[in-house]
This record gives C-alpha cells, sequence and structure tokens, in this order.
C-alpha cells in the first residue's frame, strides 16, 4: 500500500480531531461506537456522522456493524493523522517518495522547516510475512500499564517505533554511528538522511580488498562495542548497514549549511553520480563526471576526509534499525549475537569475497 497524502489538502482540522478521537477510543474498543466518537471529538451535536461519512470515502476509517456502529482507523487514516502531528510539530513540511520498502517497516524521504531533507519510517507490524511478532518480540509487555495491551496492529507500529526511537536516541547519544533521531508521532520516526548505500548493494568490483576490510572491522566494531553496553541488535546485517564510500564527503555535504536543499538521488548500486546530491561516490574516482542534469563537472573533486593507510577513501558505516533490540541479560542474547555475527561473515565471504589471512576467528 502506497501512502497518499494528497488527501491532507482537502482535510479540516475538524476531520483530524475525529481522527484523533477514534484513535483515542481505539485503545479500549477493537470498533469504536459513533457516541463515544461523538464524546471523545466534543463536536456540535450532529457534526460528527457527515466528518465520518468523508473520512470513510478517503478510506481513512472502516466501518461495521454488529449490533451498534463501530469504526476503526485504517492503515491510510493513521498515516494521515501521524503527518499531521509532525506537521503540527514543525517537524515536516512535505513528503517525497518512498524509498524503501521492508517486512515492518516503509521509508519516505522528507522536507522539514528550511528544505532540510529527512527521513521518515512508516513501522507497519502485521504484514503476512511478519505475523509472528507477537511471539518473538515482548512488544506486550513493552509500556503497558497495569497489564493493558494494544488490541491492534497499528499500536504494536506504535511501541515499534517507541523503541526504535528510545534506542537511537540513547545510542546516537553516546556517538555511535547512527541517522540522527529528531522526532516520532505514532508509528512514524523522523530521521536525518544518511549518505550512503546498503551494504547488500555493494560488490567486489565497487571496492578494493582494503575497503571491504575496513567495512568489515567497523561492522564487527559495532557488534562488540553494543555488547560491552549490554545491548544486542538482533538484525544486524548487510541490510542494515549503511555505507558511505565517499571517505565522509557526502555526509560533510549533507550537514553543511548550504546543503538544506540539495536533490536526493536513489543509489542502485551501480555507476555513481558525484555531486553534493548523490548518496554516494565510487572510489578511486573516475575521470569524467556528471552530475544530476547530465553536465560534466569540471570542479576539482574535494578530498576524501577519511582515508586508509593506502591513501583510498575509508567507507564510513552506519547502523539503522533498531527497534528488535535486547539486553544481554535476555535469556537467548548469546544465540542472537552470534546470529548477528555469523551473517556478517558469511556476507563478507559469499558476496565481497572478503576473507581475513588468519581466518575469521582472529
Amino acid at each position: 500500500m502506497k501512502l497518499d497524502a494528497t488527501v491532507m489538502r482537502t482535510m479540516s482540522p475538524l476531520d483530524f480531531t475525529v481522527l484523533s478521537a477514534i484513535e483515542k477510543g481505539m485503545k479500549t474498543h477493537s470498533l469504536v461506537p459513533s457516541p463515544l466518537i461523538a464524546t471523545y471529538s466534543n463536536l456540535r451535536h450532529g457534526g460528527t456522522p457527515k466528518i465520518l461519512s468523508s473520512l470513510l470515502r478517503d478510506k481513512l476509517l472502516s466501518h461495521e456493524s454488529i449490533g451498534y456502529d463501530g469504526y476503526r482507523l485504517t492503515n491510510s487514516g493513521y498515516d494521515i493523522l501521524a503527518l499531521h502531528n509532525l506537521k503540527l510539530q514543525k517537524q515536516v513540511v512535505a513528503l517525497g517518495d518512498r524509498i524503501g520498502t521492508g517486512k515492518e517497516s516503509d521509508v519516505y524521504i522528507a522536507v522539514a522547516p528550511g528544505g532540510r531533507q529527512v527521513i521518515l519510517k512508516f513501522h507497519r507490524l502485521g504484514r503476512t510475512s511478519f505475523r509472528a511478532v507477537k511471539k518473538k518480540r515482548d512488544y506486550f509487555s513493552f509500556g503497558s500499564k497495569g497489564g493493558n495491551t494494544p488490541n491492534s496492529w497499528l499500536f504494536l507500529s506504535s511501541i515499534s517505533a517507541q523503541k526504535e526511537f528510545g534506542f537511537m536516541k540513547a545510542l546516537h547519544s553516546v556517538g555511535y554511528p547512527t541517522p540522527t533521531p529528531l522526532a516520532r508521532s505514532n508509528h512514524v520516526v523522523v530521521m536525518g538522511l544518511v549518505r550512503g548505500i546498503p551494504l547488500y548493494q555493494l560488490s567486489p568490483s565497487r571496492i578494493s580488498a582494503a575497503q571491504s576490510e575496513s567495512i568489515f572491522l567497523q561492522s564487527m566494531s559495532l557488534t562488540q562495542r553494543l555488547a560491552k553496553n549490554g545491548l544486542v541488535h538482533c538484525d544486524l546485517n548487510e541490510f542494515n548497514l549503511m555505507v558511505d564510500l565517499s571517505g565522509g564527503i557526502q555526509s560533510k555535504l549533507h550537514e553543511s549549511e548550504d546543503a538544506g536543499g540539495d536533490h536526493y538521488v536513489r543509489h542502485s548500486g551501480g555507476e555513481s553520480v558525484v555531486g553534493a546530491g548523490a548518496l554516494s561516490s565510487n572510489i578511486p574516482m573516475q575521470n569524467v563526471h556528471v552530475d544530476n542534469t547530465g553536465e560534466v563537472i569540471t570542479e576539482e573533486r574535494p578530498a576524501p576526509i577519511s582515508k586508509l593507510e593506502d591513501g583510498e577513501a575509508k567507507p564510513l558505516v552506519t547502523l539503522i534499525d533498531f527497534p528488535q533490540m535486547i539486553s544481554v541479560k535476555h535469556p537467548n542474547a548469546e544465540e542472537l549475537w552470534e546470529r548477528d555475527v555469523k551473517c556478517l561473515v558469511r556476507f563478507f565471504e559469499m558476496k565481497l569475497k572478503c576473507r581475513p589471512p588468519r581466518g575469521w576467528e582472529e
């Protein structure tokens, strides 16, 4: 399901009031009765039915009759309500394309006030391929009060986002290479844009053996550092690591004041596009480069900020995706930590053809 935010253009403040009332009612009802919606929204008598009809038309609500007229938020309705809250918080002013889809989330590019690009991660627990989440994760006990548990995948997604945002803030505050945590609304996490490409898109032809080894050492260092701090990632693999091959050039450009309006460029892992908007650049540099419009770049390329001993650009690794993290005191912590390590070893050995001279036990 692709999010269509254009419906917000025609919605009134009262529409969002009713959506918020239904969200509140869903905490105790699987289907929220219309009288309760009227009570929570506190609208004038007779105003609620018309708004409910409008929201149903836009597919932001679903309706069932089980002895009474009941309503619940759809995924689209929950998305629109979260976007509205982020807009009120002055975190987001525009929504862009979907740039990633996972088994439990959708990732969109967005624009914050001032033109800076940010990432919106919509948590979507309950997809067919991920129905075992209730058994695998402790979301029913996380943040619950008095033993009450959420009765909807929407609220489980909100708990997932809450956990991810909390872990991201904690890790980022002590210097871990993570996206910058900015805000959260329900099941949506707002974070800074990471310049780079997912590790799984890398191929041996794009990087040298020294760069491959550097990426592996940084990845393993993250697993060890997390363990020393009492945490296990539980899903540390090539899909949850981002790599900036420019040696920090792209990240620096994105952080600079004049990069507020730079263009986002999707990078498929093939030949790189060089410029302030590219997510990553290929090192060593080519003789001829073009920008996003196809024009040849004649300016001298900036030197990598971080370098390896042989002078090559040092790949910079960023850790992403945190909602499944657990404490080292968890009964399965050791097993899950070893699984993370084996996943990394298997990827580097089979995909990047990287193997230390003394073996992996080194």
